[in-house]
C-alpha cells in the first residue's frame, strides 16, 4: 500500500493498493456513505442509439456496496455518481461501479478517520517493505503448502507421497525421492523469499538432508521447525513457534495469535470479556485495556460506537482478519472481545 496524499481538512485519503492484501484491507475499511473517487470506464450510445465505445472517466461516487472479487482480484465499489469528468460523459445520480485493482489509485473521503483505521493503513504501507512467507507442513503421507499473507493463511496445494510400509525398500526410496522432488519443485516456484518447513517426526529432517546432500538450490531461505501434523493446524503451530517468531515479529498474523492467546489466558482469570454488550460494559467501567475486533464487524454502526468509545479512552484496538484461524475463533466469541487492564499490566503484548 502507498499513501499518496492525506488532506486532514477534507478527510480525503488517496491511496494506491499494491497487492490483493491491500484490496482486502480496503474492502474492510470502506463503509457505505464514504465518498470514493477513481478512474473507470463507461459505455455510451452513439448518435444512432447503438452501443458505443467505452470511454475513460474520473468519477466520484457515494459508496453503497463494497465487494471483493477474489477470482478477479478486484475491489468493486458501487454507488450513485456525485460528480465526474469529462462532465459531458457523466450522468449525475446514476449508479456506477468503480473497479480497483493492484496499482490503481483510489481516493476515500470519510466524515472522520479513526486512529485505529489509520494505524492499520500504516501497517499495510509497512508490509510492502517486508518479506512474504511461504509454509509447508509435511509428514510421510502428505505435504500441505500455503502462502502467508497479511490477511491470513492461504492453502495452495496438498502433495501426497503415496508411500507405503508394504513397499519394497527400492520402491519406497524411489517414491520418497519423487515426493521430495515434487515438494522441492513447488518451493522453487513459490513467489516468496522465505519458506517455513514444518512437521512431525523425521520426514522434515529427511527432506532437509535430501536437499543438502543433493545440493538442490531452491532459491529460497528455508526455516525448519517442528509441528504436530501436516495440516493447516501444523502450519499455524509453526507460525507461533519460537524459531519462526523472530522472522514474523512484525507480521499481523502473528500479532493476532499473540493477542488471542493473551485474551484466553485473561479469560481464565476473569479478566476479559467477549461479545458486544460485555465489551461495552468493560469500557463503561473503564476496565478494558485492549479491544480485539474482527474486520467484518467494522462497518456495523453499533460496533463503530463501541470502538469510538475505546478510542476516546486510548484503549488499544487490534483488528483481526475474520477469515484467518484467530479471527474464526474470535468470531465464535461474537467477533469482539476485550482484555482488562489488570491482565495487561506487566504482560508482553508487543507486536
Amino acid at each position: 500500500m502507498r499513501v499518496i496524499r492525506f488532506n486532514d481538512l477534507s478527510n480525503m485519503l488517496k491511496l494506491r493498493p499494491d497487492s490483493f492484501d491491500d484490496l482486502y484491507l480496503l474492502a474492510r475499511i470502506i463503509s457505505p456513505g464514504d465518498i470514493v473517487e477513481g478512474r473507470s470506464f463507461r459505455r455510451f450510445q452513439n448518435d444512432e442509439g447503438e452501443k458505443g465505445e467505452q470511454r475513460e472517466v474520473f468519477l466520484k461516487i457515494n459508496a453503497e456496496k463494497i465487494e471483493l472479487d477474489k477470482s478477479g482480484e478486484r475491489l468493486r465499489i458501487t454507488g450513485k455518481i456525485i460528480s465526474g469528468k469529462p462532465e459531458e460523459l457523466v450522468r449525475i445520480g446514476s449508479y456506477h461501479t468503480i473497479n480497483i485493482g493492484a496499482g490503481d489509485e483510489i481516493a476515500i473521503t470519510k466524515k472522520e478517520w479513526k486512529d485505529y483505521i489509520l494505524r492499520r493503513i500504516k501497517e499495510a504501507v509497512d508490509d510492502t517493505k517486508k518479506v512474504r512467507f511461504g509454509a509447508i507442513a509435511l509428514d510421510d503421507e502428505k505435504a500441505t503448502v500455503a502462502n502467508i499473507h497479511g490477511y491470513g493463511i492461504e492453502i495452495l496445494a496438498e502433495i501426497y507421497s503415496h508411500l507405503s510400509k508394504r513397499m519394497k525398500e527400492q520402491d519406497y526410496e524411489k517414491a520418497r525421492k519423487e515426493y521430495f522432488n515434487e515438494i522441492a519443485d513447488f518451493i522453487r516456484n513459490m513467489k516468496v523469499d522465505t519458506v517455513i518447513v514444518a512437521g512431525p517426526g523425521f520426514t522434515k529432517e529427511d527432506f532437509k538432508k535430501y536437499i543438502e546432500s543433493n545440493r538442490i538450490n531452491l532459491g529460497k531461505k528455508l526455516i525448519f521447525v517442528p509441528a504436530s501434523d501436516a495440516e493447516r493446524s501444523g502450519i499455524r503451530e509453526a507460525m507461533q513457534s519460537e524459531e519462526v517468531a523472530k522472522f514474523l515479529e512484525h507480521e499481523h498474523i502473528k500479532k493476532e495469535f499473540t493477542m488471542l492467546n493473551k485474551f484466553m489466558q485473561a479469560l481464565q482469570l476473569g479478566s476479559a470479556a467477549f461479545g458486544l454488550k460485555k465489551v461495552e460494559e468493560s469500557l463503561d467501567s473503564y476496565e478494558a485495556g485492549a479491544v480485539l475486533v474482527n474486520d467484518d464487524m467494522l462497518n456495523k454502526e453499533e460496533v463503530q460506537k463501541v470502538l469510538e468509545k475505546a478510542d476516546k479512552q486510548k484503549v488499544r484496538i487490534e483488528i483481526f482478519n475474520s477469515n484467518d484461524e484467530a479471527g474464526m475463533q474470535l468470531g465464535g466469541l461474537g467477533g469482539i472481545a476485550s482484555i482488562f487492564k489488570n491482565a495487561i499490566i506487566g504482560a508482553d503484548l508487543s507486536d
